[in-house]
């Protein structure tokens, strides 16, 4: 018996083609930070790469070393973690990367680390517009400025800035292109060129078509996931995969899982399949409540879960079959009373795969 995280080659790859088609003549930058947003990193880069995709985007420095080391040799990879510790300015180099320079300390130790190994590094300058991460502010472009004129071992071949609301609000994010675009223009007119400018991820991709500038990144819509309603062409992918290890009649009254909250009405035939929350199974990234709107609604969502108590569902030879009782550690068990199946056969379930990604082993089909 084996479990994975499933992954739909043809899903991804119609999710490509949507990304380009909107993206038109804008460069698009395969982010796969979070191990390919739980499809794995090398596994999804390898799938971008072979659908013309050959800009990549990761935040951690192990990342990019993992890709070099994998055959990701002329590519470019944008490392989004802007640093300025000279252990990973050193990697930085050393495995060529486009470096995120976020502040004028990290340009000084980025650009001195260069000088040392009497090299040179491709950056780019992240712009902080609202984010409050990595970035110079937009009133420091007088420093952006310096970076490009003075700074003679980084090479500025672009510039971006982040959308910290593109899922909820259309106002946030012209007002943060704005700013960013005044960065951009302020470089311009002190006859520099700026360089690829690039501000829209998934979300803002899908939505806001004036975002779309030399480039975008894009990460959580080749899995199919936005974070907002809409028909976009996307196709959801990335499912887990296990087998039924046992089927067994339960009697009228018998509870199902810790708590004994589900009690059989009738007699129910069961499906144990070993698979659990510590697969990723029911597991849900932690809502974050950013206003007292959102709060509210989160809080109406799930009473109205609690009163309408929501099925979990799994599907077991194409029949849909309840989930019964809390899902454990390890195990789950499905209501099969009007499915025919037999141990061995297959259990397909819904999960989040940047949760279930780093549990379970990845299959693509």
């Amino acid at each position: 018996m084996s479990k994975y995280l499933v992954v739909e080659r043809d899903k991804v790859r119609n999710n490509i083609k949507e990304v380009k088609k909107r993206a038109g003549d804008a460069a698009v930058y395969g982010v796969v930070k979070g191990g390919g947003y739980g499809f794995g990193l090398v596994e999804m880069a390898d799938l971008l790469r072979d659908e013309g995709i050959t800009s990549f985007a990761v935040t951690e420095i192990r990342d990019l070393v993992i890709l070099r080391n994998s055959g990701f040799v002329d590519e470019e990879i944008l490392v989004l973690r802007s640093t300025c510790l000279p252990d990973e300015c050193e990697k930085l180099i050393e495995y060529n990367a486009v470096a995120t320079v976020g502040s004028y300390d990290a340009a000084i130790a980025l650009n001195g680390v260069a000088e040392k190994n009497t090299s040179s590094v491709d950056v780019h300058i992240a712009i902080d517009t609202g984010m409050g991460r990595y970035g110079f502010t937009p009133n420091e472009y007088d420093r952006v400025i310096s970076v490009y004129k003075y700074m003679s071992s980084l090479n500025v071949t672009g510039m971006y800035t982040h959308f910290y609301n593109a899922f909820g609000s259309e106002r946030s994010v012209h007002a943060q292109l704005d700013s960013f675009l005044e960065v951009a223009n302020a470089v311009r007119k002190a006859g520099i060129d700026p360089g690829r400018l690039h501000a829209a991820n998934s979300t803002a991709l899908m939505k806001y078509p004036f975002a779309v500038l030399d480039a975008v990144r894009i990460g959580s819509a080749f899995t199919g996931r936005v974070p907002v309603k809409g028909n976009f062409g996307l196709q959801k992918t990335g499912y887990a995969e296990s087998s039924i290890v046992e089927t067994r009649w339960l009697q009228k009254g018998q509870t199902v899982g810790y708590g004994g909250d589900f009690v059989c009405k009738k007699a129910t035939r069961i499906a144990v399949a070993p698979i659990g929350y510590s697969d990723g199974v029911c597991v849900e990234k932690a809502r974050d409540t950013f206003t007292f709107s959102a709060a509210a609604h989160a809080g109406l969502s799930g009473l109205k879960k609690w009163v309408g108590r929501k099925k979990f569902t799994g599907t077991v030879n194409g029949k849909t079959c309840r989930v019964l009782g809390h899902v454990g550690m390890l195990h789950c068990i499905l209501d099969v009373t009007n499915v025919e199946c037999n141990p061995g056969d297959t259990v397909k379930i819904e999960v989040n795969p940047l949760i279930a990604g780093g549990m379970l082993p990845k299959k693509y089909i």
